[in-house]
């Protein structure tokens, strides 16, 4: 079944009209959204009030949604004449709409493909269903939009408390992504100070502190064309001979402490009016370009970064807000009419894309299931650039959300089939649940409310114990300078925690309950355990000592979850390498290490010891060293072995002895069995062919002691 061309797909509008009403018929009423826009900001508004809960997120890391957006006016007849190849007579006298998309189910997502073809008989109508957890049908605004992605997942306040939040808007050029990235974007703009006053008012509350504004924003806005990125709130140096904006390039690497910050100009916010104009100010220097498609499509990715710094918590990770509207998506047939420097462009952004994919799936699978998980973001600009929300050994907590645009016209479908495979494999479901596992000490993960408890009271205690001893050492230093001594300070005295651990982990909570909050939300709630019922503000300098040790504990915590995972990622990787070799050779890695004996062992420990060394992967060493002694194997008979004459056989028999000869023989069937080969009748002829083989060079050095004495002087 061969697509068909976008001239043909016009040509026979009527009839694929035709074959999507009866389609449309057979099909179920349409699953809508669970809530209403006005339920979900009503859901936020408590939560973002409820100082018990708190507003950290424990939903998924990876949310997919679907959009499409409505028809323009005149526009599948400028379609028709965009995709009109050079020769093509037949225009029809009217181009009408026919729809390409079709919204099966709002929540969760299903979009409905309906790609043209053609078979022998004719035109026909393929249906490709494609899932995700949100669809938004031409219907849907951006406010809504905004509500069910943004603030249904709380990405504002997860900025704000220490978190990485992303949105990506993805697909064809001319799909709709800037019109949705540029509608959140200014709705972020009008609603971040809002909620940033609120949550304010709630960590001032918790130190005692004056109402005032906790908060620090810095904006900075990049644009990544092709290879080269550029800062887009720096105005331009002048134009070229096109008429370009000349800028000048901002390398994109990662510093020594392992960060990716561009050097881009930081624009310090303080109101919703002053984030929106300077969005608008570097949207207008955002490159754009006429296609066959898109009169102004954007020929590059915008990335928009809102850091927040908390200035309670100057210890604390900043928050961050990412934004990122992709460079429209081409085929070679929409790309094939640029210029070079076009072309080059389009074929580094589609390989950013790509590479972006590998990342975004990646991330979704970690979610989704136990096990390691590499996630290749080193590989582009773009996902270096995205670094917080991929790099696994991050201790901030993250979320992103992807949007899949794509257009209704069905003579875009081919286009759409290809958006919506790309963001689909990103839709994840849960994972299954599984039962408790074993009880162990240094994995978070295993602790039950009691073992929880008892781990924050002996770190609260162990900080406790630290502070007295460091104030006993000052004591102690001074006691000396005036001629005195102090008495040792005696290790078995009660210490004051500060805080009140049975009233900071109350009911069920565990670990792993802590270990999900951010480093701002478990200090706010230290700050409400440190004081009692009725009791006056902390004091400035006590509630910094309880900022201090509150982070310390929740540094350690996360610390303890991330090392249980890297050992079981590292064990993972470690046996997922052996079995990989296993499964590539068989049983033949046992003949092999059966042959070859000791000279296996020597290169394996070798292997080992030069990749420890060198800080490099003893497990990938192994495998490396594997594969070459098993090349070398093959390369020298492998299973196969020579077979040797009866003669000479009997003759070897005769020269080693027949009860040494089958002794050997026995020696070796034994060795085979305690390698786990089964080929028993190779294990014996290898045995064979290593008493012949020391027979021949008996014999040939015999041969050559006997030529040198008959040789002439």
């Amino acid at each position: 079944m061969a697509a068909a061309s976008a001239t043909s797909i016009t040509s026979n509008l009527s009839l694929f009209r035709s074959l999507l009403s009866e389609w449309s018929a057979k099909q179920p009423k349409v699953k809508g959204l669970a809530t209403t826009p006005e339920e979900i900001s009503a859901s936020f508004d408590r939560r973002l009030q409820d100082k018990a809960s708190g507003i950290h997120d424990t939903g998924k890391d990876v949310v997919v949604a679907f959009r499409t957006r409505p028809p323009l006016e005149n526009e599948a007849a400028e379609k028709f004449k965009g995709n009109q190849e050079e020769g093509d007579l037949n225009v029809p006298a009217e181009v009408t709409f026919c729809e390409g998309i079709t919204l099966a189910s709002a929540e969760p997502g299903v979009f409905i493909a309906h790609v043209p073809s053609v078979k022998w008989n004719g035109p026909t109508l393929q249906h490709k269903a494609f899932d995700a957890d949100l669809a938004f049908g031409p219907h849907i605004d951006n406010e809504e939009v905004y509500k069910r992605t943004v603030v249904a997942n709380d990405l504002i306040p997860l900025a704000l408390s220490g978190g990485i939040s992303c949105i990506l808007a993805y697909g064809q050029t001319g799909s709709g992504k800037t019109f949705t990235m540029e509608g959140l974007e200014h709705r972020i703009a009008r609603d971040l100070f809002r909620v940033a006053e609120v949550m304010g008012k709630r960590f001032a509350e918790a130190e005692g502190a004056e109402d005032q504004d906790i908060f620090e924003f810095g904006v900075t806005f990049l644009e990544l064309l092709g290879k080269h990125a550029s800062d887009l709130v720096e105005q331009p140096e002048g134009v070229d001979a096109k008429g370009e904006p000349i800028r000048k390039e901002v390398p994109i690497q990662e510093d020594k402490a392992g960060d990716v910050r561009p050097r881009l100009i930081s624009t310090t916010v303080k109101s919703s009016a002053e984030l929106e104009d300077l969005i608008n100010r570097s949207l207008a220097h955002r490159r754009t370009s006429a296609t066959a498609r898109n009169a102004t499509s954007s020929r590059s990715h915008a990335v928009l970064t809102i850091r927040v710094k908390n200035k309670l918590l100057p210890y604390a990770e900043e928050g961050q807000l990412i934004l990122v509207d992709l460079a429209g998506s081409e085929r070679y047939e929409d790309s094939k009419a640029h210029d070079k420097q076009r072309m080059d462009e389009s074929r580094e952004n589609n390989k950013s894309l790509m590479n972006l994919k590998e990342c975004v799936r990646a991330k979704a699978k970690m979610a989704a299931e136990e096990g390691f998980v590499h996630i290749p973001w080193r590989m582009n600009k773009l996902t270096m650039l995205l670094k917080p929300i991929f790099d696994i050994e991050s201790r901030q907590q993250s979320k992103a959300i992807i949007i899949a645009h794509v257009s209704p016209h069905i003579q875009d479908s081919v286009h759409s089939v290809n958006t919506l495979s790309y963001a689909s494999p990103f839709k994840t479901a849960p994972p299954k649940p599984r039962g408790p596992a074993p009880y162990d000490p240094q994995d978070p993960r295993t602790w039950n409310h009691e073992q929880t408890v008892s781990w924050l009271k002996e770190e609260f205690i162990k900080r406790a114990k630290q502070r007295k001893q460091s104030e006993w050492n000052m004591q102690a230093k001074k006691a000396a300078k005036e001629g005195k001594k102090l008495k040792p300070l005696d290790p078995n005295l009660p210490v004051n925690t500060i805080i009140d651990v049975d009233k900071l982990c109350p009911g069920e909570m565990t670990a792993m309950n802590y270990a999900k909050m951010y480093v701002a939300e478990f200090v706010e709630r230290c700050l409400q355990a440190a004081r009692k019922e009725g009791d006056p503000p902390l004091s400035q300098s006590y509630a910094t000592v309880v900022k201090g040790i509150s982070a310390e504990v929740a540094g350690q915590l996360y610390y303890l979850v991330l090392t249980a995972k890297t050992r079981k990622r590292t064990a993972i990787m470690k046996s997922r390498k052996t079995l990989e070799v296993k499964d590539t050779y068989d049983e033949e890695i046992q003949m092999a290490q059966l042959a070859y004996r000791e000279k296996w062992n020597h290169a394996m420990w070798d292997a080992t010891k030069k990749a420890q060394e060198q800080g490099g992967d003893v497990a990938e060493a192994v495998a490396k060293m594997a594969d070459v002694l098993m090349e070398e194997w093959k390369a020298n008979g492998g299973r196969v072995v020579e077979k040797f004459s009866d003669e000479e056989i009997q003759e070897a028999k005769a020269e080693i002895g027949a009860k040494k000869w089958d002794e050997t023989i026995e020696t070796e069937l034994q060795r085979a069995e305690n390698y786990h080969v089964q080929d028993t009748e190779w294990a014996r002829n290898t045995a064979i062919k290593r008493m012949v083989d020391a027979f021949r060079e008996r014999k040939k050095t015999i041969q050559q002691g006997s030529s040198t004495r008959d040789s002439p002087a």
